[in-house]
């Protein structure tokens, strides 16, 4: 969902999700859990599994950047925080981890001015790494923004100087 409003520009039912996720998945410890707690299931204990939470948080600092809503940001690191003293068990999950534990500590975004379609956002979409997110409509000029952590790296007109702030790095 997070996705679809970077490219679309439209937020639908992004933060209704997780936020629901958030009020009825999360447990005193931050951890997530696969289903409610309480009433009909399959299992008689819930279960909390990396791949989910990592996935949750992942979107989670997604959120975070779309609403600057730092929020989700530490609801994020939270839900992974509990897993930190397991990487030495992890299998493969453990690069999801690192990833998202580096969005977590070290967010980074480009936000866009102008509306998602526009020449401007459609580079930040081809150029931004797997790691950024892509803010579309994020103010009132025709002018992008690297933020890394809240702090603004460099700025861009156009395409071109937009892809040269964020491949000279």
């Amino acid at each position: 969902l997070t996705t679809a409003w970077q490219v679309l520009g439209d937020p639908g039912p992004a933060r209704a999700v997780a936020d629901w996720t958030i009020q009825n998945l999360r447990v005193d410890s931050g951890a997530l859990c696969d289903g409610p707690v309480d009433g009909p299931g399959l299992l008689d204990q819930p279960l909390y599994p990396l791949d989910t939470a990592l996935e949750m948080a992942d979107g989670l600092c997604d959120l975070a950047a779309l609403t600057g809503t730092d929020r989700y940001r530490e609801i994020a690191r939270d839900a992974i925080g509990v897993f930190a003293d397991a990487t030495d068990r992890m299998g493969v999950e453990v690069a999801h981890f690192g990833t998202v534990a580096s969005r977590v500590l070290r967010p980074r975004a480009v936000e866009v001015d102008s509306p998602a379609g526009s020449d401007l956002h459609r580079a930040a979409l081809r150029l931004a790494d797997h790691e950024a997110v892509v803010v579309p409509d994020a103010g009132s000029s025709d002018a992008a923004r690297l933020l890394t952590d809240g702090t603004v790296e460099g700025t861009a007109d156009t395409p071109a100087d937009l892809e040269t702030l964020l491949t000279d790095r």
